[in-house]
Parts: C-alpha cells; sequence; structure tokens
C-alpha cells in the first residue's frame, strides 16, 4: 500500500510479480511491428545491410531495456532469424549472412539487458530497504501516536487529580489566616485559592440580598467578567435547594436559558447562605462530579475560616468543623471520625499535650467536662473509624486505661457536639 507521505511519487511494488506472458507477448508483438516497418518503409533492403542506420535494432534494445536480458536477446534472435528467411527468399539483398551486423544485434540486446536487469536488482533491493523503513517508520508513528494520547490523559488525570481535597483543605487555612470576615478582599482570596485547585478559568462571587441573588454586588471574580442573569436555573436551583447545582443535572428544557456551569452557595456551618459562588467556564477536562465536588467543600470550609476565624476558643472552633464536616458527610457523603477519651483527670490531662502534638494538619482536638470528668474530643475529616483506629495505633504514651470511643460522623447526634462544655 501506498504511504500517505509519499503521494504523488510513483514506488516499485517488489511483492508484485511481473506476468510472464504479458512480457513475452510484447517482447514478439514489438519485434514483429519493427521487421514490419522495415519491410513497408524499404522494400529493397528491409534490415538496411547496405547503409543507413540499422532500425531493427530497435526492437531488441528497446525489449531488453523494458524487460531484461532474456528478453532483449529472444528478440534479437528472432531479428536474425528473420534476416535468414529474407535472405534465403531474396526478399534482403545480400552476398553472404552479414555475421558483423548479427553481432552487434546481438551485443545491443545484450547490453541493453543486462543494464536493466542490474538496475532492476538495485531498485529492489531499495525497494525492500524502503518497505523495512516504512514499516519500522509506521511502528515508530504509531506508537508515538500511543505514547501522545498516554500523555494527554496523564496530563488530564493529574490536572483532575493533582490536588487532593485533604491537601486542599490543609493549604486552605494558612492562605486565609490574618484575614477575617467576608469581605471583599478576604472573597477574592478565597476565589483565587479554589481556582487554584478546582481549575476554574471564569468565575465570580455575588453577594445576596434578601434571599436573592444580589448581580449589582460581585465580591470577587477570576478571569473575564462577565453579565450575571439572576434569573439563570442553574444559579436559582443552587438559591432554592442550598448545594451545588451543575447544568449537566438541569431538566433538558432549562437548558438553554442558562449561561452557567455550576452554582455554590457559600454557607457557613450552621447553613447560613452568606454569597453565591458562579463558574462561568473550566476546562472540559475538569468539569465532573469529583472536581466540583472538591471546588464545593473547599468553599464551605473556605467561608467557615472567614466565618468564625481562628480567635475564638478551641470548643467553639471545634463545633463549628464539625458542623462542617457533618454537613460534607450528609452532602458528599466524606467520612470523618470522632474519637472520645475518657477517664482519671490526672491521666488525661497528661496524654492531652501528647494528642495535640500527633495531631495532623486538618485535625481539631479539644477537652471538655462531662459529669464533672474531663473529656478528649478528636475531629479527623476524611477518615473513616477503621483508619481512626490505625491512627490512634501509633499514638504512643496513651494509657489502657482511658475509654476510647470511635464514632463516625454519621452515627452521632450533632446536637451533642453543640451542647459541649468548656473545661
Amino acid at each position: 500500500m501506498k504511504k500517505p507521505w509519499l503521494e504523488g511519487i510513483e514506488v516499485v511494488d517488489v511483492n508484485t510479480p511481473v506476468s510472464v506472458w504479458g512480457g513475452w507477448l510484447e517482447t514478439f508483438a514489438l519485434t514483429i511491428i519493427v521487421i514490419a516497418a522495415s519491410f513497408l518503409t524499404q522494400q529493397q533492403d528491409p534490415f538496411r545491410l547496405s547503409g543507413g542506420f540499422p532500425w531493427p535494432v530497435l526492437a531488441p534494445l528497446l525489449a531488453g531495456l523494458r524487460y531484461g536480458f532474456v528478453y532483449g536477446f529472444a528478440s534479437a534472435l528472432l531479428i536474425l532469424a528473420n534476416l535468414g528467411v529474407a535472405i534465403n527468399l531474396e526478399w534482403q539483398s545480400s552476398s553472404g549472412f552479414p555475421l558483423p551486423w548479427a553481432v552487434g544485434i546481438v551485443v545491443v540486446a545484450m547490453v541493453a539487458g543486462g543494464f536493466r536487469d542490474m538496475w532492476g536488482r538495485r531498485l529492489h533491493r531499495l525497494e525492500g530497504a524502503y518497505q523495512y523503513r516504512a514499516e519500522r517508520l509506521e511502528e515508530f508513528t504509531r506508537s508515538y501516536q500511543l505514547l501522545r494520547l498516554s500523555h494527554d490523559r496523564l496530563e488530564q488525570t493529574v490536572a483532575n487529580s493533582g490536588f487532593s481535597l485533604r491537601e486542599g483543605i490543609m493549604h486552605l487555612e494558612p492562605v486565609l489566616n490574618g484575614i477575617s470576615g467576608l469581605t471583599e478582599s478576604s472573597l477574592q482570596k478565597l476565589i483565587e485559592f479554589i481556582a487554584e485547585y478546582g481549575a476554574l478559568t471564569q468565575a465570580c462571587i455575588v453577594g445576596i440580598t434578601a434571599d436573592n441573588i444580589d448581580t449589582g454586588r460581585v465580591l470577587g471574580s477570576i478571569g473575564d467578567r462577565f453579565p450575571i442573569d439572576d434569573s439563570d436555573p442553574v444559579a436559582r436551583s443552587a438559591l432554592e435547594s442550598g448545594e451545588l447545582t451543575a447544568v449537566n443535572l438541569m431538566e433538558e428544557y432549562a437548558l438553554d436559558q442558562n449561561q452557567l456551569l455550576a452554582a455554590i452557595p457559600l454557607a457557613d456551618s450552621t447553613g447560613e447562605i452568606h454569597a453565591m459562588l458562579l463558574v462561568k467556564s473550566m476546562p472540559f477536562f475538569a468539569f465532573h462530579e469529583s472536581n466540583l465536588k472538591l471546588i464545593a467543600v473547599l468553599a464551605g470550609h473556605g467561608v467557615d475560616h472567614l466565618r468564625f476565624g481562628t480567635g475564638g476558643s478551641s470548643i467553639a472552633r471545634f463545633i463549628a468543623a464539625f458542623g462542617r464536616v457533618h454537613q460534607d458527610f450528609l452532602r458528599f457523603r466524606l467520612d470523618a471520625t470522632l474519637l472520645r477519651l475518657s477517664g482519671a483527670y490526672s491521666e488525661i490531662m497528661s496524654v492531652y499535650e501528647k494528642l495535640r502534638s500527633s495531631t495532623r494538619a486538618i485535625d481539631l482536638i479539644c477537652i471538655t467536662r462531662y459529669q464533672d470528668q474531663p473529656v478528649i474530643w478528636i475531629l479527623l475529616p476524611l477518615t473513616n473509624t477503621s483508619n481512626a483506629q490505625a491512627w490512634m495505633q501509633r499514638v504512643d504514651g496513651v494509657p489502657a486505661t482511658l475509654t476510647l470511643e470511635f464514632v463516625a460522623v454519621g452515627d452521632i447526634d450533632p446536637q451533642r457536639i453543640r451542647s459541649m462544655e468548656a473545661h
């Protein structure tokens, strides 16, 4: 098969056999035509023995150049046989058989045929080398395309999952440290952080006034500004439900009416909606459920951080953090585990400092009093009970006399956490 990059170039395929009968037929026909033309043009001396150019030599010359030595030699013998017959029948005037003329005809046929055979063998060798290199190039091209496709998929995978949810929550606090309140500057910081982790290219945060989107209050934006329609089905559905809404979840009749890809209410752990994150555009490979869930969770944690800050008591921050992970569990089925340690006052106080130094970046720990006894609470977001037990086993210095309880976030009454008393 001819390769597309050789379009317009004639290529000899060595795997295509040459027709033997076709070559012989053409050789005999060419020889007969040349002899007939010689007789018609000069009947007294058709083979040009008395002088002039020996035109019958064209038959073996062309046959040798076209098909090779054997065909040219056969054409020459056919010419000589016709010459002998013509001399015997006195069609050709000659005192004897012209041996030098005959030898010349045979030599011309042999040289032409040998030349053609030599170049034919060289052409076949080059064609074989070409076909080998073409196959290698085709294999290389196929491997390159597979590698390119694999690289593109790997790039998309890295773009989608390069930032984990745990890393995002862990890096959120340092970014928002020193900022308190839901102001334009703080929300601008928040949307820039979310855009980096969620691959947003065009989005904004708008305020909420009288339970409606206030299109005139743009509190933060990323990318080019875009007009906001408060009747957009995605934004209206997100405001009514108080949860993440994406265009692919809308009914068919509403698809032609919206301009937004997603809308995320910025609500704190108490459920109060303070603003709305509207997403206008993002890379296609980033528009999937996992990434939208990551954006919604990061936005919720960011609002809690700005709303409640870190200046309050550990109990208040613990209660707010629990409210957030409880909402994450209810909305996105994100695991979280509560550890409760109770026991003698002296043991609790001695192990409290050890546990504080062992907690991870996004974990929270506080100490409360229950029935005049100190109780340590540890909140482990994004951790199921089995992983929480494994983490606890790695902590040294916890007396066996303490009562240790592992509770999944979905198995505890939120009111129990909200009613905790400080130590």
